[in-house]
């Protein structure tokens, strides 16, 4: 489904590039994990995935078509994503109710002003977060907090039931009781409507729980990938140990 072809990333400012000839292909219906610390090159693969970043050399391949010099508005169409940044994903000046509108949007029949007058359909989907957010259908996603915004953003890059989905860190900017609800929406949303997804976490019990697919990274490469059974029988211990060897830490 997704293949990426010796992808190499460097930035001016960094004395070594930040993605090292990466080759990876992700097959339909993979739920995949990508840990890795902070400068091990996740998010860049992802900014590259989705067109925010050009990649110095290689190439992308999704549905056996070459997206690699495609803006990032015709990806849109088949990759959805949450980014750490709450400002992402959602648009400050418009309320609730019309950014979930704007989610429902894609692929619907009917336009915007229709699609906002589905106030039960739109509440239907917030209450899938488990957030008492239903509340809020009118107020401007600016009034809301980080938190609160960072679960939405989730919510609209899922409703779409995109080709590929890609969550960076998609539950940073919530307390511990919230984010066991999103990861809980999340886990649930991705399996019955069998979504392929990279998901980045730092965290090695998710990236233990979630997911049947595991790829570690560190320092711009690739130093593990495993898969179903083999992913089930990993321990925590196990993904130290597999850090340490490679000079990694988390």
């Amino acid at each position: 489904m997704l293949k990426l072809q010796n992808i190499i990333k460097t930035f001016a400012q960094l004395p070594e590039a930040i993605l090292k000839n990466i080759n990876l292909q992700i097959d339909a219906n993979d739920y995949c994990i990508i840990l890795g610390s902070n400068g091990s090159g996740k998010s860049t693969l992802f900014k590259i995935i989705s067109g925010e970043y050009k990649a110095d050399s290689g190439a992308i391949i999704l549905h056996e078509q070459n997206i690699t010099n495609q803006p990032t508005h015709m990806r849109a169409r088949d990759i959805s994503c949450v980014a750490q940044d709450i400002t992402k994903g959602t648009i400050s000046e418009m309320t609730l109710l019309e950014n979930i509108a704007l989610s429902n949007l894609r692929g619907q029949r009917g336009g915007f002003n229709l699609i906002l007058t589905h106030h039960d359909k739109i509440a239907e989907n917030l209450s899938l977060l488990n957030l008492d957010l239903e509340k809020y259908l009118n107020s401007k996603m600016s009034s809301l907090s980080g938190g609160q915004r960072q679960s939405i953003a989730t919510l609209m890059a899922m409703i779409p039931k995109p080709s590929l989905l890609l969550l960076d860190e998609h539950t940073s900017a919530l307390d511990p009781i919230s984010k066991q609800k999103i990861m809980d929406f999340t886990d649930n949303y991705i399996k019955e409507n069998k979504i392929t997804t990279l998901m980045i976490t730092h965290n090695i019990k998710d990236a233990l729980t979630y997911g049947n697919r595991l790829i570690i990274m560190n320092h711009g490469n690739i130093i593990y990938d495993v898969k179903d059974k083999a992913k089930s029988q990993l321990t925590e211990q196990g993904i130290m140990n597999i850090l340490y060897e490679n000079g990694g830490i988390l």
